[in-house]
């Protein structure tokens, strides 16, 4: 059958329409593409620096949908995703304005300068945009967020924005669901800040932390009734936690933390707990009880309220309703009441810390297993007391006890042997008494043992040193007898030795020379005998292990008085307040001075050699070892109060980082060296009650020491002793007074010259505590000392000052100013004027 003309002329008319709208359509689409091209080849040629060669098939002969980190959708180019390619240049996004395709733009982590008034160059038709740790800089500009609305997402993190928020930041955002501004630093007050009722409704990730908003924060932000998660921590917020935020029904995660925020817990939050997963509220002024209505989130797993000033006893119902609780941080407060025994209802908890409250009563027998997924227990500096539940070892995935500064008793039970994953078992300053159970040389895992400040008593175990990863060893200051035990020498990661204060006796076992890793050792006031080995701890060349007491917080605490023997000692404190140690009854009497406190600096461990090396109020015999000369770290050392005999070695001059020598109160015979000149860093030395002879050498620092540092050695001469009767080391003219009260201002200001030059440069720790405490107790002597002569005695410690001059009590005209450039310069010799024989001494 023949077809009919009419209609193969419309076939053909349909035809030739649909291939003229297909070559239509495609030079449209292809001269478009040709543009996306152009512009991206635009944007490389602001690039200066491609180290990962991100962009080298980005060509003129390519198609731009073949580029590396575009994609094309239809055609067009609609993402284009370059973060953490570590490109650098300065660049502008004017170069994007033609893609009028590009949806999904993402250049985070990159190197670039850019300014931020490029933002509104962008295309209108991007829906997310991605720009943190890029380099932006500038005023986020007016206009931007109601101009580009069809954004869904929004993460301008870890930039350089300056200056306040805009007004327009929630105006005709109705799609925006994601809005993070964090890390920058944005600036003023958004107490005012409008949001209208419809503008914010698909809003559910909104994050403002780590700025410099001040302010309270505006109840407006209610009226994201979608809200998730709301992070406005580590910023100047004060004023109270708004009520209305009760009425964010599917909030997730609330973080306020880091603020100036006063007051109480509103009882409203209570009503988000449908939905509420984690509350921060952390490291404010926050007041009052917490509210009861926290029982209603079912669904929290993490609750962090530490650092604030709550009080009142802890609601023990709540934790009953806790199931999906993991992280309970409470530290730092003014908590009352006993230790919640509902802690045993929070099956899925892994951490709690309790540090610095008021908690009493005793630790839960049913703690374990009850809160079988335990990891971390933290309780220091409450008033707890009663016994360790043995029931504790059922917990077994516990990795840190800490539960110092209590009121403890009984002995440590050895089912503490069972706690496979221990690593830190630390109990500090109470009342345990018994011996360290042999059961605790199954703790392979173990870094951390100390047990300070307690009344054990016995030996140390021989199954202790199967703990063969052990740092950290404290038993300072219990009644522990024998010797010390020769497997020291086996620990090949041990840094920290105190075991001072006891009742060890027999002599220093040589294997301490083998423990590669110690950097402190304190055996001070035992019965020990015998010679000092020739080698203790690290020697030079040893290698240096990474890792050593990473995670710890230590403070060390300085005995400055009398009625204590040692230097002092360090101590684990992690979360215990700072001013518990002059609270404490026993550590009180010491004279305790707590000089640093903070995580384990880097170099505390780096060096080749010990550090600090206590081995005062025993009664070793014998020489010096020369060896002592080649530990080239060592920066205190403390030999007091021993039967040492023979001449101070020449080699001790050569520790060029000896801050510390107290060698008092043994039968040392022979000179100083003159060595000990080069000790440019000696802040205290102590060389009294021995049998010393010759002249005091003048260089250095030794003559700048006060007289009674070499009091009772009766053949030693030279400043600040009498001159030396052969006409050596004579004195300048004038009044010994005088003249003595020069030395001392020298002393004292080289002294706090040097603890600056410490604090600017950080070298050591080890450093920093033990001058500034020299330097403090040498200023009291040297205070007593003449104040005793009759002289006008002033204090410069604390810089800068005026000084009056005064005269029984006669003021004086003159005024003498000190800033701390000048002290730290030089040795600053002070104005004395001769009133009535009573020179001003600065000190």
């Amino acid at each position: 059958m023949t077809t009919s003309p009419i209609r193969v002329r419309i076939r053909t008319r349909i035809h030739i329409s649909f291939i003229f709208l297909l070559t239509h359509f495609s030079l449209s689409s292809s001269s478009s593409l040709k543009t996306d091209s152009l512009s991206l080849l635009s944007f490389k040629t602001m690039i200066q620096d491609d180290p990962n060669n991100i962009l080298s098939n980005w060509t003129p002969r390519k198609s731009p949908c073949q580029f590396s980190g575009v994609t094309c959708l239809g055609g067009r180019v609609s993402e284009i995703n370059l973060s953490g390619s570590g490109l650098s240049g300065t660049v502008s996004f004017n170069a994007f304005t033609s893609l009028d395709s590009l949806t999904v733009l993402k250049l985070s982590e990159n190197f670039f300068v850019l300014n931020s008034t490029s933002l509104l160059l962008l295309p209108l038709s991007l829906t997310h945009l991605e720009l943190s740790s890029s380099g932006l800089i500038g005023i986020l500009p007016e206009n931007f967020f109601p101009k580009y609305s069809n954004l869904i997402s929004i993460t301008l993190s870890y930039n350089n924005f300056t200056g306040k928020l805009p007004n327009d930041v929630f105006l005709d955002s109705k799609k925006l669901q994601t809005l993070d501004l964090s890390y920058n630093n944005i600036t003023g007050s958004i107490s005012g800040l409008t949001i209208p009722l419809s503008s914010c409704v698909s809003l559910s990730y909104l994050d403002f932390s780590g700025n410099s908003i001040s302010g309270y924060i505006p109840d407006s932000l209610i009226n994201c009734t979608g809200l998730k998660s709301l992070n406005l921590s580590y910023n100047n917020f004060d004023g109270q936690i708004p009520k209305p935020f009760g009425e964010l029904k599917l909030l997730q995660s609330l973080d306020l933390s880091h603020n100036k925020l006063t007051g109480w817990i509103p009882p409203e939050i209570g009503d988000t707990c449908r939905t509420l997963q984690n509350l921060r509220l952390s490291n404010n002024n926050v007041t009052g009880v917490i509210p009861e209505s926290l029982s209603s989130c079912s669904l929290l797993q993490s609750l962090d309220l530490s650092n604030n000033n709550i009080s009142g006893p802890f609601p023990n119902t709540i934790l009953r309703s806790f199931g999906s609780l993991q992280i309970l941080l409470l530290s730092n407060n003014l908590i009352s009441g006993e230790f919640p025994t509902s802690i045993s209802s929070c099956k899925s908890l892994r951490i709690a810390d309790f540090s610095s409250n008021r908690f009493s009563g005793v630790i839960p027998p049913d703690l374990c297993p009850g809160a079988a997924s335990l990891e971390e227990l933290r309780l220091p500096d409450n008033l707890v007391t009663g016994e360790i539940p043995p029931s504790i070892s059922q917990c077994s995935e516990l990795r840190t006890i800490d539960l110092s500064l209590n009121y403890l008793n009984g002995t440590i039970p050895p089912e503490i042997g069972n706690l496979q994953k221990l690593e830190q078992f630390i109990a500090w300053y109470n009342n345990f008494a018994g011996t360290i159970p042999p059961e605790i040389g199954k703790l392979q895992n173990l870094k951390d043992l100390i047990l300070n400040n307690n009344q054990l008593t016995g030996e140390i175990p021989l199954e202790f040193f199967n703990c063969s990863n052990i740092e950290w060893v404290s038993f300072t200051s219990n009644r522990l007898t024998g010797e010390v035990p020769k497997d020291f020498g086996i620990l090949s990661r041990l840094a920290v030795l105190q075991l001072g204060n006891n009742n060890f006796t027999g002599e220093i076992p040589a294997e301490l020379g083998k423990c590669t890793t110690l950097v402190w050792l304190d055996l001070n006031t035992n019965h020990l005998t015998g010679e000092i080995p020739p080698r203790l701890g690290r020697q030079p060349g040893s290698k240096a292990l990474s890792g050593l007491l990473s995670g710890n917080t230590m403070a060390f605490v300085r005995n400055v008085g009398n009625s204590c023997k040692g230097v002092g000692g360090l101590v684990e404190f992690s979360g215990i307040r700072p001013e518990r140690l002059l609270q404490i009854p026993s550590l009180k009497s010491c004279d305790f001075t707590r000089m640093y406190s903070g995580p384990i600096l880097s170099l505390f461990t780096r060096y080749q050699t010990i550090e600090y090396l206590d081995l005062s109020y025993n009664q070793l015999r014998g020489k010096i070892p020369d060896e002592i000369g080649e530990m080239i770290a060592l920066q205190v050392l403390e030999l007091s109060h021993n039967q040492l005999s023979g001449e101070i070695p020449v080699t001790i001059g050569h520790l060029k980082n000896l801050g510390v020598f107290d060698a008092s109160d043994n039968r040392l015979q022979g000179q100083i060296p003159e060595s000990f000149s080069n000790l440019s860093f000696l802040v205290q030395i102590d060389l009294s009650n021995n049998e010393l002879t010759g002249p005091i050498p003048q260089r250095g620092q030794l003559s700048t020491l006060p007289a009674s540092q070499y009091a009772d050695n009766p053949g030693l001469c030279g400043v600040p002793l009498p001159e030396c009767k052969n006409g050596n080391n004579q004195l300048p003219a004038g009044t010994e007074e005088v003249k003595r009260a020069k030395h001392g201002s020298r002393a004292a200001s080289w002294a706090n010259s040097i603890v600056l030059g410490v604090l600017i440069s950080a070298a050591s720790v080890c450093i920093l505590i033990v001058w500034a405490i020299a330097v403090r107790a040498r200023k009291r002597d040297m205070a007593n000392y003449y104040a005793g002569k009759g002289c006008c005695v002033k204090d410069r410690f604390n810089l800068p000052l005026k000084i009056k001059k005064y005269r029984n009590p006669l003021i004086l005209e003159e005024e003498v100013t000190m800033d701390v450039e000048t002290v730290a310069a030089e040795l600053v010799v002070a104005d004395t004027m001769d009133v009535a024989n009573c020179p001003l001494v600065l000190i």
